[in-house]
């Protein structure tokens, strides 16, 4: 595997029409073709259901999108699908922020396109005042997540060719190792 020195990404909000398609070209390959989670739009380009209410958090290294992760404040919840009873997402305590279709391209699969996009997510709920952020999870990598502050709040249930695990982190109790991570990330 190549590894890229962090310096040389740049993470940030998608801006431009050009990003956009890189995204949906990235989403396509991945969701598509590599974790099949979606039919085959038959344009090599995958738009997200939640598109119009996305705001996307892209890594770019040398010009080209090589990361995305989405995220909405909903109303409506991809998560809530999961859940035996929607209405528990209501018992949580303040508004949520869905962090969804997080993708990076094989060539840039370590820590630092996750740490980054990771970092602007974050640092987007704590700015705009959300109390939790949700995540569907894969259930393979549900101790990750719990390390990283998320709980389950349901059972994993079968989505294309995985099982998804609903959860959500509280955003004023993430744990203390994770927001040094933050802090040394934005560091750099």
């Amino acid at each position: 595997m190549t590894h890229y020195p962090s310096h040389r990404y740049c993470f940030k909000r998608l801006d431009t029409q050009a990003e956009q398609e890189q995204v949906n070209r990235l989403l396509y390959q991945t969701f598509v073709l590599e974790i099949p989670r979606y039919k085959d739009p038959g344009r090599k380009s995958l738009i997200d259901r939640f598109h119009d209410r996305n705001l996307y958090f892209i890594a770019v290294f040398e010009q080209q999108v090589c990361g995305v992760l989405a995220v909405h404040g909903g109303p409506d919840f991809s998560t809530s699908k999961a859940l035996d009873d929607p209405g528990k997402l209501r018992e949580l305590a303040g508004p949520c922020l869905e962090a969804r279709i997080f993708a990076v391209k094989p060539s840039h699969r370590f820590g630092v396109v996750f740490g980054g996009l990771a970092k602007l997510v974050f640092t987007h709920a704590v700015e705009k005042g959300f109390a939790n952020i949700l995540i569907s999870g894969l259930a393979t990598k549900q101790t990750m997540y719990q390390r990283m502050g998320f709980r389950a709040l349901g059972q994993a249930t079968l989505r294309g060719g995985d099982y998804f695990v609903p959860m959500t982190m509280e955003v004023d109790r993430v744990p203390s190792k994770i927001l040094k991570d933050i802090a040394r990330f934005s560091q750099r």
